[in-house]
């Protein structure tokens, strides 16, 4: 039974890995390549739920098909729906619905032929298509219906919520699992009198695969295909039109989040870093936090400019802004300020650790050799520290000190860092 569970585990793996994969070159070799994938799996993923099972534990007994090819195929079309559009998302549920469709219509047909042996052996019959014929068509009614779902209920934990993406792809998928594994279930055991043993089992494993792909997918979103959407407003009515609303709120949502960001680094730009450090200060004087302000600019950046022209200058600034969004954590928050200078807005770390911080960020950059000429970079870092507990002059207060530091950083010699913290201390 271990090794079975083995088995199921690195055929778990293998597809998610895959699958990733080839959703990861989408933009080189064509989103219709993770479509056809999508597609051409479905056939042996039905062909597994009818015949294939296993046992993992006594009396628990499950198919691969279901919980690792199904549970798969149900997550990377929730994935196309967050990384792409709601009209991609739709491409293979309606195109697995109206496949199946067809090829249970087709074998109604071949199924009328008299068939002849093609060499000495017995003539083949339909049977097992006709069997997969039922199940594909039920499935894929189920998920239809489950992808909706999953897609309505992803949202709504999204609307607002500051929770982990594992977590709300888990409880999408979980909720949306259990119901169709109660659907699918029913349609095995009164059709082909499969035993409940494979209906409890087959809900462990699709929870398993379920916790398995959601980590899988949180992480290839947090290091390979970062900037996930997140939507906040309700659902459009009537029911019917979900796609095409859905459609129409995530160009618009693509569109506020390219707004908000500067075209050359791609980090958040001057206009948001007002507005998200008030929303910050807020959140950390309640829940009584630390916040640090970086600021930091490019030492000699005008030269760099002169010697090498525009376009190389441009290039360390994105190859800068790399580095400091490879950097941060998802809780804190990095600006282009303008220019060659850049702010970052760190939560709940200390004085002493914010320092620390700026300093690794500095080696790394200095570190740099950017384009052939090997251009060599360096920074100087202020650093202002709004201490949890302590009063503070605010939103000024803090781009003053931060600003006073990152020049005394520059007087001491450049490609260094100088820090303060705002503290006066509030009366017990």
């Amino acid at each position: 039974m271990a090794r079975e569970v083995l088995l199921l585990s690195c055929e778990l793996l293998l597809y998610g890995a895959g699958m990733l994969a080839v959703f990861r070159a989408r933009h080189r070799v064509g989103l219709g390549v993770f479509l056809t994938a999508i597609g051409s799996l479905h056939f042996l993923e039905t062909w597994l739920a009818a015949n294939l099972y296993v046992q993992i534990a006594p009396g628990l007994v499950l198919s691969p098909g279901s919980v690792v090819l199904f549970s798969g195929k149900f997550f990377f079309i929730l994935l196309l729906y967050i990384r792409e559009d709601a009209t991609f998302a739709r491409q293979p549920i309606y195109g697995l619905l109206i496949g199946n469709l067809l090829a249970a219509s087709l074998v109604l047909l071949l199924s009328q032929h008299v068939a002849v042996p093609a060499s000495g052996d017995a003539p083949r019959d339909l049977h097992l298509l006709d069997q997969m014929g039922l199940l594909m068509i039920w499935g894929s009614v189920l998920l239809f219906v489950d992808c909706l779902l999953v897609i309505l209920l992803y949202e709504r934990l999204s609307r607002g919520s500051t929770w982990p993406i594992e977590l709300r792809l888990w409880l999408a998928a979980v909720g949306v699992l259990v119901f169709d594994q109660a659907g699918f279930f029913a349609m095995l055991h009164f059709a082909y009198a499969v035993p409940l043993s494979v209906g409890y089992g087959g809900l462990l494993g699709k929870l398993v695969a379920a916790t398995l792909y959601a980590l899988m997918i949180g992480q290839y979103l947090r290091h390979f295909d970062r900037d996930a959407v997140r939507f906040g407003d309700a659902v459009p009515q009537p029911f019917g039109e979900l796609f095409s609303a859905l459609t129409y709120r995530q160009r618009y949502e693509a569109l506020r989040q390219h707004a908000r960001r500067d075209a050359i680094t791609r980090l958040l730009n001057r206009g948001e870093f007002e507005t998200l450090t008030r929303e910050v200060l807020e959140r950390i004087t309640r829940e009584r936090q630390s916040l640090n302000l970086l600021m930091f600019d490019i030492d000699h950046f005008k030269s760099i400019n002169d010697l090498y022209g525009h376009q190389s200058g441009d290039r360390v600034l994105r190859e800068v802004a790399a580095v400091l969004d490879e950097s941060v954590r998802n809780t804190d928050h990095a600006f282009r300020f303008g220019g060659d200078e850049f702010a970052v807005l760190l939560v709940d770390r200390s004085h002493d650790d914010a320092c620390a911080f700026a300093d690794r960020l500095r080696g790394d950059i200095a570190a740099l050799r950017i384009g052939e000429s090997d251009i060599a970079v360096s920074v100087s870092i202020g650093v202002s520290t709004i201490v949890a507990g302590r009063s503070h002059g605010g939103i000024e207060e803090l781009v003053r000190v931060a600003d006073a530091m990152l020049y005394q950083a520059k007087a001491d010699g450049r490609n260094r860092v100088s820090g303060e913290v705002l503290a006066e201390v509030l009366p017990p």
